[in-house]
Formats: structure tokens, C-alpha cells, sequence
């Protein structure tokens, strides 16, 4: 990959995978546009956690949209749906032993109670959240238009990494292994809740370690 463009332009996602992680770390400035179209299928309302049983697909249930295609910034999330109970359930359940959930856990399921109603909001608090939990200082901008900033030097990773990516084949991202709760296989790639809780402070080291620089 060729990392000239100091500015990556990439979409909201949910408690992001740490391959997104290493993408935002790996750049000195952030867009997410506020043109970006909702794709069903993706990160942007779904993440993956490591269960006592498997992994699990937590996915956030959005209201019915009429007309085109609709922008992320306003897809509503649709909380007459059982999600919201369902995911603190999940998560308390997949963290709960993790060395560092009583430290990290309240501060993210509280933006959830908080129940913010559009899903780029809910997206953007969780993920400003987790930056301030690993330290990192980041500068990411929640505005501009897609075809702006194709104008400009930027690296474009909309829609690089989804569910039906192929890791392998990344330039920039290889998972470094690190304890995790369950399972007696190393499960890669999973939200970066699954990093925090089982890390904590390490966490922002092994994002670093996943980082392969070409």
C-alpha cells in the first residue's frame, strides 16, 4: 500500500474491527464523509465479538427507508427492536471474566442507554470513545463529501473492509495474537471491544504490532 496520503478517507462503522483500527492509526488525519451511502451487509451497523460458544454477529436493526438509497447519517435506528438489551447481554456475557471489562465496560454501554437515534451518531460516540480509551490521539473529521476529497491526496477505504474482505490479501493489516477469554484458537479480527477488555492498556501497543507498513 502506498502511504504518501497523510488523510484516509473511510466509513462510520459500529465498535469497529481492528483491521479498521490499524487503518485510522496509520494515517495523521481521518474523513469520514457525510455522503456516505447506508450498504446493507456491512461493518457499518454490525461487529463481531468472541462468544462462550462462538463468534457472534451483533447487528443493530435499522428503520425501514422509502425512496433511494438512504446516507448512514440517516438511517434511525430502530429501538422498538429487543437489540439494545440483547447486545449489553452479549457483551457482558463475553467480557464479563475479560481482565479489564470492569474498567472500560460501563463507559461503553452507557452510549448505548443513551440511545442516540441516527446510527452515524451511536457509531461516532462509541468509536470516540474507544480512541479515548486506547489514547490515541487522532484528528478525524465528520464532514466533506466523498468526490471532495477524491479531489485531494487521500487514500479511499470506503468499503475496504467489510465482513467478505480477505485479510490475507491487506497490504497494511496482520493480526497480532493476544489473550482472549474464549476459545483455544486465536479468533483475528474482531471488534476492538474484544482488544480493550482483554488488554487494556497493551491494547494500543498490539494495534501497532498489526500494522504492516510496505
Amino acid at each position: 500500500m502506498n502511504l504518501k496520503p497523510h488523510t484516509l478517507l473511510i466509513e462510520s462503522q459500529y465498535l469497529p474491527c481492528i483491521q479498521y483500527m490499524v487503518y485510522l492509526c496509520s494515517f495523521k488525519k481521518v474523513v469520514i464523509p457525510k455522503d456516505d451511502f447506508y450498504i446493507k451487509q456491512t461493518y457499518r451497523n454490525r461487529c463481531r465479538i468472541n462468544g462462550a460458544n462462538n463468534i457472534e454477529n451483533l447487528i443493530i436493526p435499522i428503520k425501514k427507508t422509502s425512496g433511494t438509497k438512504p446516507l448512514t447519517c440517516q438511517v434511525e435506528i430502530d429501538y422498538e427492536q429487543k437489540w439494545l438489551k440483547n447486545h449489553a447481554r452479549a457483551i457482558q456475557s463475553a467480557y464479563g471474566k475479560a481482565p479489564f471489562f470492569e474498567y472500560y465496560g460501563d463507559e461503553i454501554l452507557d452510549i448505548f442507554y443513551k440511545k442516540p437515534s441516527n446510527l452515524h451518531d451511536l457509531n461516532r460516540k462509541l468509536l470516540t470513545k474507544c480512541l479515548e480509551i486506547l489514547e490515541i490521539d487522532l484528528k478525524i473529521e465528520y464532514s466533506g463529501t466523498i468526490d471532495e476529497m477524491q479531489k485531494k491526496e487521500v487514500y479511499n477505504a470506503i468499503n475496504h473492509i467489510n465482513p467478505k474482505t480477505v485479510i490475507q490479501q491487506d497490504s497494511l493489516f496482520r493480526s497480532a495474537n493476544y489473550f482472549q477469554v474464549f476459545g483455544s484458537n486465536f479468533a483475528d479480527n474482531l471488534s476492538i471491544i474484544d482488544l480493550i477488555f482483554c488488554e487494556g492498556p497493551q491494547a494500543r501497543q498490539l494495534i501497532g504490532k498489526s500494522c504492516v507498513m510496505d
